[in-house]
């Protein structure tokens, strides 16, 4: 994992197999920084500024939408994207109220996740 140009990518999901197999589908070519709980994720998206935020609703220690209002206080508009991913389809409203750029129903299909993080990141679909 290089910083460089790479686009920044917090993955915050506190199923360790889940964050590995959203690496695998995003693919190459960014830099991943992994938090399992809510307030890691807080933390870790103030010392490293993503570029983009994959956040799941239930967490530990925050759920995620108390980690989305957060940042969307804290965080500069428009410098980081937040996509959240929920098993919880009921959440999709509330999610989107909160301040999240988009909602990605549990299970994922690979394609709609890897179209949504280059349009949400303004990269051309592979």
């Amino acid at each position: 994992m290089q910083t460089g140009t790479a686009k920044k990518i917090l993955i915050c999901e506190d199923d360790e197999n889940l964050r590995q197999l959203i690496r695998v589908v995003i693919g190459d070519g960014y830099f991943f920084v992994e938090a399992d709980d809510g307030a890691a994720a807080i933390e870790l998206a103030r010392e490293h500024r993503p570029d983009l935020i994959i956040l799941d609703l239930m967490l530990p220690r925050l759920s995620g939408l108390e980690v989305l209002d957060r940042l969307r206080h804290e965080l500069p508009p428009g410098d980081t994207h937040i996509v959240v991913m929920s098993a919880w389809t009921h959440a999709e409203n509330a999610a989107l109220s909160a301040g999240a750029d988009r909602f990605v129903p549990k299970p994922f299909e690979a394609e709609e996740l890897t179209a949504i993080v280059a349009e949400v990141l303004g990269e051309a679909a592979a």
